[in-house]
């Protein structure tokens, strides 16, 4: 970074601090007006670090910064959430408030998710601070098949991890249909709360880029869906035929 560029002049410190809204202006701001920064942006604010909680997701404490990553992991996680802002910064079909990113498919569909930077999952859009006690929890081993109710707190927060949701499509008993653009599919509908990718990317960064140009593309994210759904149905028709009348203990698995 040049010594005369001072990216705090452009930090709008009207964005709450603890979302990856802010986090991704504190990128921006040091490196889109940055004299020093050209086609790619390399410049990583440094100087905000215990106010913003990239790369990790979370700030560290200092034990875990002696113990738990390695300086190449560190720098390799910078150097993705770098590129994955300059891809949010640039691309007008893409939007962000807060934790929650909204995405405009090519071919007119809309997309809309959160993200939790410290548990680097994806959500539907709203829930990630309602989900977030329950999803610790679930990481630390945590079930309470006990608890009926906290059971089932817990077994939503794991049915809503990697879920997304596709605004505006009509719904009739469960079921969507599938969009006009895509020709040649077995299904026409797809089961309304099954709208869910898991990542396939090795850092959280990547996947996130990668989910978000699947939903820009507006195809492959379809025929992704319907082979989910091919599978769903084909379990469902194997669990039916082992277990006609349902299972007394369905309700304890998650």
């Amino acid at each position: 970074m040049t010594n005369d560029f001072d990216g705090w002049k452009y930090i709008d410190w009207g964005i709450d601090l603890d979302t990856i809204e802010f986090d991704l202006m504190a990128i921006a701001a040091h490196n889109v007006n940055n004299p020093s920064v050209r086609d790619d942006w390399t410049e990583w604010p440094k100087e905000m670090e215990g106010i913003i909680h990239l790369p990790l997701g979370y700030i560290q404490s200092q034990s875990e910064k002696s113990n738990e990553h390695s300086s190449q992991e560190y720098s390799q996680l910078q150097s993705d959430w770098l590129n994955f802002a300059q891809f949010i910064w640039q691309n007008p079909n893409i939007s962000l408030d807060c934790n929650t990113f909204t995405i405009l498919g090519s071919h007119g569909s809309t997309f809309s998710f959160d993200i939790n930077m410290e548990l680097s999952v994806w959500l539907p859009p709203n829930t990630s601070s309602n989900q977030i006690s329950a999803l610790k929890a679930i990481r630390k081993g945590a079930r309470n098949r006990s608890n009926l109710d906290n059971h089932i707190i817990y077994m939503e927060a794991s049915i809503a991890t990697w879920k997304f949701d596709i605004l505006g499509l009509k719904e009739e008993l469960g079921f969507c249909d599938f969009p006009s653009h895509i020709d040649g599919l077995e299904l026409k509908q797809f089961e309304s709360w099954s709208t869910y990718l898991h990542p396939e990317q090795e850092t959280f960064p990547k996947s996130l880029k990668w989910l978000i140009e699947l939903m820009i593309e507006d195809e492959s994210i379809w025929h992704l869906l319907h082979h989910q759904e091919l599978e769903r149905r084909a379990e469902l028709e194997e669990w039916n035929r082992k277990w006609p009348n349902g299972r007394p203990d369905d309700w304890m698995y998650l």
